[in-house]
């Protein structure tokens, strides 16, 4: 194959599964998006609106657990397409459930996340075995911004739907992409995964090189997957109770109307979209990414202070600018975890398994944040409150991570004198 045409498979296979990952998200982030209207619209509370999103990120970290397991003897093709496929019916049909009957609507998007969870190990497996190593830095840096698009979409498209008083079009619209892109997905699928003569040659170089370095590196990967795993709870509590509650908090905190609070929240994702690139590149400079984790979460401990003493003022604006601050920092670590870690051991453990069992800890720390973090709001009637748990949680992965960096200083120096 010449180099052209390798260039447009990677740039067609790269673009396919970004698109795919990031409109999934209008099927999945749609929901919480549109929580202010759902609320209204259905005359429930915190703690009861944020039961759906429990109910969806407990099977989708259950869900994206199995799916990182299997996900090597799946057709990834024909899994992706009704994946997509199903997500879109459940969204079609959310609309169309009556007042009375709120409570069904958490077992519908529990199986929406169960459908979805296949994606993410299905995409970095495919990733992994399908471009080169030097290709590795550009889909992470690709696929880091999937989330933050997706988010950033819907959450302008929910804003526009609550001005307008028509909250069920948020999943409409999914409800139509979805279908769209998985027939694009089909189309393109044989073009953009062919077969690379010099890529065959890769994959042999990295099976004896992963034969050879098994025994030394598998120890240390253990544990830094175990820290992350950790990380991954904390990471998603900040992460997703901030995409679940900052429109409810300017709200509440400020007076604010429906529609300008998820029109400001769409910061979040925004700063997702910056945090990647600053993510690749601090990830490609640091040695110890459990140690820059520990950096990340410093910085945002900080930053939720400052909110826990903002809020009880009028400075709408710092205040804002803080959460954003901390956005900022989960998305950059929950790039680090889901996307940059898999992808760079490749060579090593199978890519697809790591990102699935990763995020699902990721998911966990969301089904906490929503249903959780709501509990705590209703429980305590203060935002407060919620501000504290998450700087206790952010304390532990600071912690922790400076335990990691000594302890492994320690070892390291250890085995130089036993070397010497």
């Amino acid at each position: 194959m010449n180099t052209k045409k390798k260039t447009s498979s990677v740039f067609l296979l790269l673009f396919m599964c970004w698109l795919v990952y990031s409109m999934s998200y209008l099927g999945k982030v749609n929901f919480t998006a549109s929580k202010l209207s759902v609320m209204t619209h259905f005359g429930v509370l915190e703690d009861e609106v944020g039961l759906v999103g429990t109910f969806f990120f407990f099977s989708y970290a259950i869900g994206m657990l199995f799916n990182g397991i299997f996900c090597k003897k799946y057709n990834i093709k024909w899994v992706v397409f009704s994946a997509l496929m199903i997500s879109s019916i459940i969204n079609f049909i959310i609309p169309l459930v009556s007042v009375e009957n709120f409570w069904i609507i958490k077992f519908m998007w529990m199986v929406n996340g169960v459908v979805l969870s296949v994606l993410w190990p299905s995409l970095i497996r495919l990733l992994s075995e399908t471009l080169p190593t030097n290709k590795m830095p550009s889909a992470s840096r690709v696929m880091g911004t999937t989330v933050a698009t997706g988010t950033f979409i819907i959450y302008g498209l929910s804003a526009l739907f609550s001005h307008l008083q028509v909250f069920q079009l948020a999943f409409y619209v999914p409800a139509i992409v979805g279908p769209t892109v998985g027939i694009l997905w089909l189309i393109t699928y044989k073009k953009a995964t062919v077969k690379q003569e010099d890529l065959e040659q890769e994959f042999k170089a990295d099976a004896i090189k992963q034969v050879r370095t098994k025994s030394k590196l598998s120890t240390n990967i253990l544990i830094i997957i175990c820290c992350l795993a950790l990380f991954a709870v904390i990471t998603n509590l900040l992460k997703d109770g901030l995409t679940s509650w900052v429109p409810k908090i300017l709200k509440d905190s400020f007076e604010l109307p429906d529609s300008i609070s998820i029109l400001m929240a769409l910061g979040i994702p925004a700063m997702g979209i910056v945090a990647n690139f600053i993510t690749v590149w601090l990830a490609g400079k640091a040695k110890n990414l459990i140690f820059l984790e520990g950096c990340f979460f410093m910085v945002a401990g900080a930053m939720v202070v400052a909110i826990i003493l903002l809020l009880s003022t009028d400075q709408v604006v710092i205040t804002f600018a803080c959460l954003m601050f901390v956005s900022l920092v989960a998305s950059g670590s929950n790039n680090i975890i889901t996307s940059i870690f898999p992808l760079y051991m490749k060579g090593k453990v199978n890519s697809g398994l790591i990102a699935g069992v990763l995020n699902s800890f990721c998911y966990l720390g969301s089904t906490i944040s929503d249903y959780g973090l709501g509990a705590v709001k209703v429980a305590t009637n203060s935002w407060n409150a919620v501000f504290y748990v998450l700087l206790g949680a952010s304390a532990i992965v600071v912690v922790v991570s400076i335990v990691y960096t000594v302890v492994n200083a320690i070892v390291q120096k250890k085995k130089r004198i036993v070397i010497e």
